[in-house]
């Protein structure tokens, strides 16, 4: 109950310092993601990871990953252990998901599913992990693997399948598996295989299923961001994200690393939140003139709409402890 008390009161302080528009935020940040890879196995049409230069491509390695996680324990809440990359593709993934899990620190991962092999399944549900969600977009094969270039439909339902009975044999309850669709198909056909995609998860044991908009990465997609609508994003009131070499980002959405806050092999976590280049950020942000910041001037994300400043998608999620 104490963690909820302190998630809670942390969670009202951050937002009531986003809502005041503080240029320096006295509590730290709920979340952080953590890239364990950038590298990824798929070259998905809508994902910019196929785009990425090779300097960008990496491992993290154990001393910066320990060092990030040992400042994360002492306040954040909630820790995604991938961004840009497929985080199974590490060689050490089990050992870097036991250690961030070991500090009581709520662990999640994001997978494409291509790895979660048995041999991966069995390490994964030893971890600690708290919950792994799969991107699986499409419930057909033609409509799937146009989609996740490099996948295979069946291998893939294989490998989820397989996870959930083994949970299942085990009498585990964690991680909890979500797989999260984006809407991309609309006919009637896909419809029907949906239906029959979700009996046959749900009676293995799923726990959920997100369907999400698509988005345009940044701006990077080639989709127009925002035209009228303007909202403040939470992001540099919540949250941080550190890429595999160190480089720490305010945002997710930014896939390239543009808006860069510092390096946690030089500075800690909790110094990078409240130095100049995070006050300049709020500072824009605050005043609504973000064209300086390019992951942010072409994000889709920032004309969504909201509800006392937060995306509506993410309300429930957010007041409930399950960040997507």
């Amino acid at each position: 109950m104490t963690g909820k008390i302190n998630y809670y009161q942390r969670l009202f302080a951050l937002y009531r310092s986003y809502r005041r528009r503080d240029i320096v935020v006295a509590v730290p940040p709920l979340r952080l993601w953590v890239e364990i890879s950038s590298r990824c196995n798929l070259r998905c049409p809508f994902c910019p990871n196929k785009d990425l230069p090779e300097n960008q491509k990496g491992d993290m390695v154990w001393p910066l990953f320990k060092k990030v996680i040992d400042q994360a324990r002492d306040f954040a809440f909630e820790i995604n252990l991938h961004h840009r990359g497929e985080s199974l593709l590490h060689p050490e993934v089990g050992r870097y998901i036991n250690y961030a899990a070991a500090q009581g620190i709520f662990s999640k991962l994001h997978s494409n599913g291509t790895l979660l092999n048995r041999e991966m399944s069995e390490e994964i549900l030893a971890s600690g992990l708290q919950r792994l969600s799969i991107s699986f977009d499409g419930f057909s094969a033609a409509v799937y693997e146009k989609n996740r270039a490099g996948a295979s439909f069946e291998q893939v339902t294989e490998n989820i399948s397989g996870f959930l009975q083994r949970r299942r044999q085990l009498l585990k309850k964690t991680p909890r598996l979500a797989i999260e669709v984006i809407e991309l198909s609309t006919s009637q056909s896909e419809g029907k295989k949906q239906r029959k995609f979700i009996r046959h998860f749900k009676k293995l044991g799923l726990d959920e299923l997100v369907l999400k908009k698509a988005h345009n990465w940044a701006g990077h997609l080639g989709i127009a961001g925002p035209q009228e609508k303007f909202s403040v994003c939470t992001f540099p009131w919540n949250a941080l994200v550190v890429f595999f070499n160190g480089d720490v980002s305010p945002c997710a959405q930014d896939f390239f690393g543009s808006c860069r806050l510092g390096n946690v092999t030089t500075d800690s976590l909790l110094e990078i939140w409240n130095d100049f280049p995070m006050q300049k950020l709020r500072q824009a942000f605050s005043s609504g003139q973000i064209s300086e910041f390019q992951a942010c001037s072409g994000c889709d994300r920032v004309g969504r709409p909201t509800l006392g400043g937060i995306p509506r998608e993410y309300l429930k999620r957010m007041i409930f402890k399950h960040m997507p």
